[in-house]
């Protein structure tokens, strides 16, 4: 089945900067990526570094109106890694699909 076909919620080209760690490990800092779509659900984004399927991330970065329905809003999640793809974005960088398991809302944006 194609990854399509199992997501709950349509994906909406977005480009925002996430800022995202790893909640294992001792990665004290923020990393930086770059989102390419986002959903209700989940996202996906590139960065420079490498990540590992199944890694759990918390992630911050705006969702876009048109996935809240309403207004844009900055979020800070906790999310699983479940793709990874080795310079996907053709620049040397790593693709990143991630589903979004909780989040909060830090501030609308009207």
């Amino acid at each position: 089945m194609a990854d399509e076909d199992r997501r709950r919620s349509p994906r909406i080209p977005a480009k925002t900067t996430v800022k995202l760690r790893p909640t294992e490990g001792t990665t004290p800092y923020m990393l930086s990526a770059d989102s390419i779509n986002i959903s209700e659900h989940g996202l996906f984004f590139v960065m420079a570094g490498p990540v590992k399927a199944g890694t759990r991330i918390e992630l911050s970065f705006t969702m876009p109106a048109e996935v809240t329905g309403t207004v844009a809003m900055k979020i800070r999640c906790i999310g699983r890694v479940i793709r990874v793809e080795d310079k996907a974005a053709g620049d040397g960088k790593t693709g990143v699909a991630a589903h979004i398991e909780r989040f909060e809302t830090i501030l609308a944006e009207s």
